[in-house]
């Protein structure tokens, strides 16, 4: 479970959590979570806003005067509506700017009762996974990866650190550790992004389940790992948290998603999520939304790209040929520059190395041709 030594803020005046606010916090991330960042609740970075009954929560982060919600409203779809006026009412009398990320299209018409601007930002790619074979032509490219890795030698499993031995466990984090260090090598910030990203930490799993993928016995090394966050009550599951070696046997990636989906349609998994793919199909104008923060995330969508790679991301997400749901941030009273460019430094997206920044240009330039074979979206 979650480690409970970890202070829990309460914001809201008249109800105090009990010491297992931790373990209740988890559980209903576990149990209520409907997109890919509702488990990231239980990073150490969020502050908890409980309802007075104690029947809801909402993690967040304050930046200011301005609350940054992910993971939306962890509760009974019956307490939802009084989570909310309380949560409003409590910034409210302090001036304080509410922004819901992730916002699924079924607690739309909550927010919008309670005055918030909505606003699309992207869509949360989903692989439903009951009577999902694998076979066609559709999933070709899916089936070529994968079994170019068995031929390697490539094995695909599920770790547990109470099933491995301790020296075990530690060389398989180091491991973890080195591909992890490589992709943030390969990117201009200086750091991994954070908030809507989580960390990996192998003292806070809870109820994450790791994948892993091993090479041939005679090398016996770790390819690739791939964290896999619950919730929906176990139902849906999102790999949030991925890593390869640079070196790493063609297509690990795709070899373990590929075998880590069948093995949870075996388990019973109602789906997959892929997570978030920003700026997709979130360009058109919607009656009330933010013409602020629409117009920024097609600009970034459009001319950014070397900051965080989001065309590079859909091509290879569309290849398991998932179905697109609409994400939302939901603000009150409004996106303004203000609470736009706190998200950005809570996000960390500018927090730039300028020498890797421009080897990262140079690359991009030089492979700007073959970039335009990526798939767009329809």
């Amino acid at each position: 479970m979650i480690d409970t030594a970890r202070t829990l803020f309460n914001v809201n005046d008249t109800y105090i959590p009990p010491p297992t606010a931790a373990e209740v916090l988890e559980e209903y991330a576990y149990r209520y979570g409907r997109s890919y960042d509702s488990y990231l609740v239980n990073e150490p970075d969020r502050e908890c806003f409980w309802s007075r009954n104690g029947q809801g929560a909402v993690g967040l982060v304050r930046v200011g005067k301005y609350l940054k919600i992910g993971g939306g409203l962890l509760a009974p779809e019956e307490c939802k509506s009084a989570l909310l006026a309380e949560l409003v009412e409590h910034a409210a009398r302090r001036g304080q700017y509410l922004s819901f990320y992730n916002i699924t299209d079924d607690d739309l018409p909550l927010f919008r009762d309670y005055g918030f601007q909505v606003t699309k930002w992207g869509e949360e790619a989903i692989v439903d996974l009951p009577e999902r074979t694998w076979d066609g032509k559709a999933f070709e490219w899916v089936r070529r990866q994968s079994n170019y890795c068995i031929r390697q030698g490539v094995e695909f499993s599920e770790v547990k650190k109470d099933e491995l031995f301790a020296d075990d466990w530690s060389a398989m984090l180091a491991e973890f550790d080195e591909m992890s260090a490589a992709l943030l090598a390969a990117k201009p910030q200086s750091r991994e992004l954070r908030f809507l990203d989580g960390a990996f930490d192998p003292d806070r799993l809870g109820r994450k389940r790791i994948f892993v993928a091993r090479s041939a016995p005679a090398a016996n090394r770790v390819e690739g790992f791939l964290v896999a966050n619950p919730g929906a009550d176990r139902r849906l599951w999102s790999f949030e948290l991925y890593r390869h070696r640079p070196d790493a046997v063609r297509g690990t990636m795709t070899f373990l998603m590929h075998q880590a989906m069948r093995q949870l349609a075996s388990e019973g998994v109602e789906a997959v999520s892929l997570c978030l793919l920003p700026g997709l199909r979130a360009g058109g104008p919607r009656l009330g939304d933010s013409a602020l923060a629409r117009r920024g995330i097609a600009l970034g969508s459009r001319y950014f790209n070397f900051l965080f790679d989001a065309a590079g991301l859909y091509h290879f997400k569309s290849r398991f040929r998932p179905r697109y749901e609409s994400r939302y941030i939901c603000a009150l009273p409004k996106i303004t520059l203000g609470s736009a460019w706190a998200l950005i430094r809570l996000l960390g997206v500018l927090d730039v190395e300028p020498r890797k920044l421009a080897r990262i240009l140079g690359r991009r330039c030089r492979k700007w041709l073959p970039r335009t074979t990526l798939a767009a979206p329809d």
